[in-house]
């Protein structure tokens, strides 16, 4: 009797730590980004050991792909997973098909024995193996890597569109660094890469037929610094800063991004923002006047970059350009652009004027709707789908061009209802270039995108027609992003809430919530070496005037369970210096500046935060 109350004893205690451990596991949700539709987790594990194989499925139309598995999970765990065409039925991890699951949809089920891989194609395998890598990566932070606990995922994703746009243009960025970009978003199954390729400061892809747009329009005179007023080209300088892809180049990237499953869409923007095209071809502007690739903004009236919508030697050459497009990207679709075009030249010019006049168009609003519409035409020709930027215009859009609203949600909200398909990135919480700190420090030439606000991205806004939302994208203008490291920390930690927001049919998480998640996956970002931004750590000071009208400081975090500390005498705090109530601060007298810091316990979190009083004073009186 006293055996088999200790065995009982201890099958219970066994049974209390298991379920301990299941609840813990399921309320931590294994800190997956994103969050998988359906999880369900058990008691006991799988263990990854040197008896471990991935079973090949049968033919050999998939072997590349899992033997690339292979490769990267003993990369991670520091020991060799080998493939097999057999099993001695234990210890193994397994590809099956299951027709009745969407084209990436999938189904991950980790048992003691083995781990099977469910999908309808490749490509559901390919998102089932990131969220198997993640939960291993996580683990390997515990020291507990080959231990996959049991666990059954099911999941499909929310949007078939799910993109990161990098422009290219402003700054050249070569293939190496577009393809460690698409491993990164990969990972997170982001799927589509948006090259925004031509712009006023660079013409970034070959066009056989068009030598000059790269020979040219690829280079500009080398400049650093802020992008507002940047010094125009001097008599005689040579333009050697710049680069483009060759068709070799892209037909690389295009295979390279395939095999993770990750589209590029090509986007050369037209008619305005084309002074990179003018400079190499002044014939198709309405002035026909010389012109160079600027460094920096080209707004003044000196500058054509707009190019003549009348003249049909125009249409001839952007034909050229969408067919080698065409050609050399698999991609369904490709973007025409058509934003911010300054049709004051369109104004001034005959042939332009009679352009309208023989269209009967009423204005130069209507030749926009006109061109856009002609170019459209262009690309579905080639049997492709064309994508625009979200304007304002007075005359009709074909219905065939997808509208990408860019400016806020209305733009996608009124197309989609008028039988558009749409792709929302709206500025204000997903573009990557807005600076991520207080504006003082930063050097983004627009406003804020915190990554608390990013977060609050919904690609279903009231009203809109949810037929015809195929997604959203975060996109990055590189006006003021020169390198690779400053590109992946505008992109980082801000894509994994665009990775949440676009794949995760699951309930959204509070703020605090996932933010605990963004923090267990910043250690891989480094184990990656990808920069990412920790400013969402820093203290948010907002000053403004009391009921006695004296300006007061309130200070505010991203983060809810840090603590600030601040000083007004020009010294470093830190974990000793006074602690922020939630009160208002009045401002000392004499004091030039407020540093802050934000600390969890004894562990610095922020950068420290050095504001001048008189800035403070600025903003309180705005």
């Amino acid at each position: 009797m006293k055996i088999f109350v200790k065995m009982l004893a201890k099958v219970m205690l066994l049974l209390v730590v298991s379920i301990s451990f299941a609840k813990a596991q399921q309320k931590n949700d294994l800190a997956l980004i994103p969050q998988p539709s359906s999880l369900t987790l058990g008691t006991s594990a799988f263990k990854i050991d040197k008896q471990t194989i991935l079973l090949l499925p049968k033919g050999d139309e998939h072997t590349a792909l899992i033997k690339n598995f292979s490769e990267q999970l003993s990369g991670i765990l520091k020991q060799e997973v080998k493939t097999d065409t057999k099993t001695s039925g234990k210890n193994f991890i397994q590809f099956s098909i299951n027709k009745n699951l969407g084209s990436e949809a999938y189904k991950l089920q980790v048992t003691k024995q083995k781990i099977e891989i469910i999908a309808a194609k490749p490509a559901g395998w390919f998102y089932c193996w990131q969220t198997l890598v993640q939960i291993v990566r996580l683990n390997l932070q515990n020291g507990n890597a080959h231990q996959i606990p049991e666990v059954t995922i099911t999941d499909e994703p929310k949007f078939a569109w799910r993109g990161l746009m990098i422009d290219v243009s402003r700054h050249f960025f070569d293939k190496a660094v577009l393809k460690r970009y698409i491993d990164q978003m990969s990972k997170y199954k982001l799927n589509v890469l948006h090259l925004h390729l031509t712009d006023n400061q660079g013409w970034r892809i070959e066009i056989k037929q068009l030598p000059k747009l790269t020979s040219v329009g690829a280079w500009r005179v080398p400049r650093t610094g802020y992008w507002s007023g940047m010094a125009a080209p001097e008599p005689g300088e040579a333009a050697t800063y710049g680069g483009f892809y060759s068709q070799e180049d892209i037909k690389d990237l295009v295979n390279y991004a395939a095999k993770r499953f990750v589209d590029i869409v090509p986007e050369v923007d037209l008619p305005g923002h084309s002074l990179a095209f003018v400079a190499a071809y002044p014939e198709i502007s309405c002035t026909k006047t010389p012109q160079q690739v600027l460094a920096g903004d080209p707004w003044n009236a000196k500058r054509t970059n707009v190019v003549c919508v009348g003249n049909d030697s125009t249409y001839t050459k952007i034909e050229q350009i969408i067919g080698e497009l065409a050609e050399i990207f698999p991609s369904k679709y490709i973007h025409i652009g058509g934003d911010e075009v300054t049709r004051n030249y369109w104004s001034n010019c005959k042939v332009c004027q009679k352009r309208i006049q023989d269209e009967g168009l009423k204005n130069v609003d209507e030749l926009q709707s006109y061109f856009v519409n002609r170019v459209a035409k262009m690309v579905k020709a080639k049997g492709k789908t064309p994508i625009g930027w979200y304007e304002t215009l007075e005359r009709g859009l074909d219905t065939g061009i997808v509208q990408m609203s860019w400016k806020d949600e209305k733009g996608a909200v009124k197309t989609s209802n008028e039988g558009h398909k749409v792709i929302l990135t709206p500025a204000f919480l997903t573009y990557l270039d807005f600076y991520q700190g207080d504006p003082y420090l930063e050097n983004a030439p627009f406003t804020v995108n915190r990554l608390s606000n990013s977060y609050k991205f919904n690609p279903l806004p009231e009203g809109i027609n949810v037929k015809n939302v195929l997604g959203g994208q975060g996109s990055l203008w590189t006006e003021q992003v020169p390198n690779e490291r400053k590109l992946q920390f505008m992109t980082w930690p801000r894509g994994l809430t665009l990775a949440e927001n676009l794949w995760s049919a699951a309930p959204k998480p509070s703020w605090p919530v996932f933010l605990k998640k963004i923090e267990s996956h910043l250690p891989l970002l480094t184990l990656d070496s990808t920069n990412y931004s920790a400013y969402f750590y820093d203290p948010i000071v907002i000053a403004k005037k009391d009921d006695n009208g004296e300006i007061v400081l309130t200070i505010d975090t991203e983060v809810p369970d840090v603590a600030v500390h601040y000083a007004f005498d020009d010294t470093d705090p830190d974990q000793f210096y006074p602690k922020y109530e939630g009160k208002a601060i009045a401002i000392p007298k004499g004091a030039k500046n407020i540093r802050m810091v934000s600390y969890r316990g004894d562990t610095q979190k922020s950068r420290i935060v050095k504001l001048p009083i008189a800035e403070l004073k600025r903003r309180a009186k705005l």
